[in-house]
């Protein structure tokens, strides 16, 4: 029996004596029955374990995609119709956008299946199977072995397992690491890659309340848009063609028009990205006092360059919509993480919990033996590597915030075969300069220079000095000091300064070619601050953190027999449950579960983007048409329930106790986010735009009764 099993069955030995809070928790929908599955009937399911997750027959798991790989989406109906958040399409909604055809402003709604738009790169996956494969990617893994060839034995253990495992088409297999690598799971995912745009809501609903909102509640954002796959005629994934048909999926869910009461269950189902559950309290504080408010910092900066040039140029606010969005995400969540765990004294918890371990530890011999001395080892690493943390978020938060460096890093491998000479392939050339139109088109120089210049004055200025790369230093000699004549200087000579220029700069031949990348700016200040890195990153202490944090998890599931352990979130699909309920984020306020049109319409100002109310919507209301979306006479918007969710669950479905769609999760609130490293069941909600307000949008304020016809409807 391997070392899950063994758990496992411990685990459920140990459910009925010691249950945790009902919402805590991203369990793996395979293990169910064995784990969470009575708790959830107990509190309304009435799905049975297979109804969920099933290889040998269709489930609800065939309904949920792996959207555009960073979201979560589901099916809708029978020809292929899939259901995500706003934000999850932002990116494909802003690329078909231009000043003539303004979506994220106007939104979009195909009247038939020829209008339905193509989006070159986006790609949804399905699970066809999940299987634990720990024995066979530890199989040469030996005690004693070390750090570097236990990690080389495991890379060449999941290589060898996938060329083994992967089918024939369009099928691929990830092989994950659950419990810090204590176990290994194997993933099928078969994927498409034709992906087509059916419907989004404008931006004033898809986005209402923008950054001022963003992480809030209460809130009143329609989060959601509507795409298709589609397939060949043999309803295979195919690459698009004009030939191609709807996708006719496996299994698509009923949506619900009756919505649910306060208390009910919910259901969530999807890809959470990452968590942190059991991180040890030294690295929790070095996140909290110094990785965060750095990152935060810089991004201040960062969005306050772009806003004002948005502000400015309506193009420029088309280019850089999606990129503020995406800064601006993170940069608000850190800031409610550092004030969640604050508030939940998260720190002292966590070190109350290693306290306990301690005493574990030290009550048996060989548990003193094997991990007696673990934590003060975790604690010696994370002082010792500080600096160098701390100057990788100044590295990826600063040098790595400029577009051009980031664009020499997605094209590293391409640039550095034509730097060394070597013959491209005209279809590989081909592709690379469609990427580049597709940069350019929504790139600012100016906007990226003001940026470079406030990013490397931050990393100069804050950053010790031998962490400072070749090209800073010699730049900075050059122009005596200033970060205005080094960018003016780069900005003004780079042959990415345009499209145009890193075209012909391309498509010239022999040593013009090797030169024109070689000596640019851009090259050199991307690779010397890369190789910088890499060289202080072999500092002795930075390496071992990995292992010992595994170490401690392994320490854990032996040790602390009175917890159920989940595995850490890790873009592996996942269910989570809770109920619909509201919280109390201070004293003398309790806000309720669920918002209404009527708040949409008392945020309305006409002055502020966010909150500018399409005319559509405000006709809408007034004629008070809500069809059978209503509740009580108002249109529902949003709700919240206390479902354990992270980043990846965007877009992922909640479903009732019967396995109807009621609404698509798309954010926490920010009292909670300090939940991918600390549930707070009294604090800890995720944020859901209601299914109804999904179709009366849809139908009643923009006319697409089509798309709705498609769908199943249930009371």
């Amino acid at each position: 029996m391997n070392v899950f099993k063994r758990y496992l069955f411990l685990f459920v030995f140990l459910f009925s004596l010691f249950p945790l809070r009902a919402e805590e928790g991203m369990w793996v929908p395979i293990l169910l029955e064995q784990t969470r599955y009575q708790r959830m009937r107990e509190m309304g399911l009435s799905l049975t374990p297979e109804d969920i997750y099933s290889i040998n027959r269709s489930s609800l798991k065939d309904a949920i995609v792996l959207f555009g790989g960073g979201c979560t989406g589901v099916v809708v109906s029978s020809q292929g119709l899939v259901m995500t958040n706003h934000h999850c399409g932002y990116g494909q909604i802003q690329a078909h956008s231009s000043l003539e055809y303004d979506y994220l402003t106007d939104g979009f709604w195909a009247s038939s299946f020829k209008e339905e738009l193509p989006n070159p790169g986006l790609n949804v996956a399905f699970l066809e199977k999940m299987e634990d494969v720990t024995s066979q990617v530890l199989a040469n893994v030996t005690p004693g072995m070390g750090e570097k060839q236990r990690g080389d034995s495991i890379r060449a253990g999941i290589n060898r397992m996938k060329k083994q495992f992967t089918p024939e088409g369009s099928y691929r297999v990830d092989i994950k690491p659950l419990y810090k690598g204590n176990q290994y799971f194997m993933y099928v995912y078969k994927v498409f890659n034709d992906v087509r745009m059916v419907g989004a809501p404008p931006s004033s609903i898809g986005k209402f309340g923008g950054d001022t909102d963003n992480w809030i509640w209460p809130r009143h954002t329609g989060d959601f848009a509507i795409f298709r796959i589609y397939a060949g005629k043999d309803n295979q994934p195919a690459e698009y063609s004009p030939d191609n048909v709807p996708y006719q999926p496996k299994k698509h869910v009923p949506v619900s028009t009756a919505g649910i009461r306060q208390g009910d269950f919910t259901m969530i189902y999807g890809y959470p990205a990452w968590t942190d559950e059991y991180i040890s309290s030294y690295e929790l504080d070095h996140l909290v006092r110094q990785d965060y408010p750095a990152r935060v910092a810089m991004r201040t900066e960062r969005l306050e360059i772009m806003d004002a040039y948005m502000q400015k140029d309506r193009g420029v606010r088309i280019q850089y919509a999606a990129k503020y969005a995406s800064v601006s995400n993170a940069w608000k969540k850190w800031q409610g993480v550092m004030r969640g765990i604050d508030r939940a004294d998260g720190l002292n918890k966590k070190t109350a919990d290693e306290d306990l371990f301690l005493q574990k530890v030290r009550s048996n011999a060989q548990w003193t033996k094997d991990y007696g001395d673990l934590l003060e080892k975790m604690e010696q690493v994370i002082g010792s590597s500080g600096p160098f943390r701390q100057v990788s978020a100044y590295y990826s938060e600063a040098v790595l915030a400029v577009e051009l460096v980031q664009l020499m890093r997605k094209h590293e491998p391409l640039f550095l075969s034509i730097i060394s000479g070597k013959e491209v392939d005209p279809k590989i050339m081909n592709v690379l300069l469609i990427a580049l139109e597709g940069f350019y088109k929504d790139y600012s120089l100016p906007v990226d220079r003001d940026i470079f210049v406030a990013m490397m004055r931050t990393y100069f200025e804050l950053v010790p000095a031998d962490f400072h790369f070749k090209e800073m230093n010699e730049r900075m000699k050059k122009h005596k000091g200033s970060f205005e004549q080094w960018a003016d200087d780069i900005y003004r000579k780079s042959v990415f300064r345009s499209y145009e220029t890193i075209r012909d700069a391309l498509t010239q031949t022999g040593k013009k070619r090797i030169n024109s990348l070689s000596q640019d700016p851009f090259w050199a200040i991307y690779r010397t601050a890369k190789d910088m890195m890499q060289t202080k990153a072999e500092n002795p202490y930075v390496q071992p953190y990995d292992s010992l944090s595994r170490v401690f998890m392994k320490a854990r599931l032996e040790l602390d027999r009175d917890k159920i352990f989940y595995p850490d979130g890790n873009h592996t699909l996942r269910v989570a449950y809770g109920k619909k309920e509201g919280y109390t984020p201070s004293d003398g306020i309790t806000y309720l579960p669920y918002t209404t049109l009527d708040g949409v319409m008392e945020k309305d100002d006409p002055e502020i983007y966010d909150y500018n109310v399409p005319q559509a919507l405000k006709t809408a209301y007034r004629k008070k048409d809500f069809g059978p979306y209503a509740e009580n006479g108002r249109m529902p918007v949003c709700f919240i329930a206390s479902n354990h969710t992270s980043g990846g669950n965007s877009g992922s479905p909640i479903f009732n106790g019967n396995g109807a769609l009621i609404g698509l999760n798309f954010d926490r609130n920010w009292e909670g986010t300090m939940s991918d490293f600390l549930y707070d069941p009294a604090q800890c909600r995720n944020i859901i735009v209601d299914a109804r307000y999904i179709l009366f949008v849809t139908e009643k304020v923009y006319g697409a009764k089509r798309i709705v016809d498609e769908m199943q409807l249930v009371k």
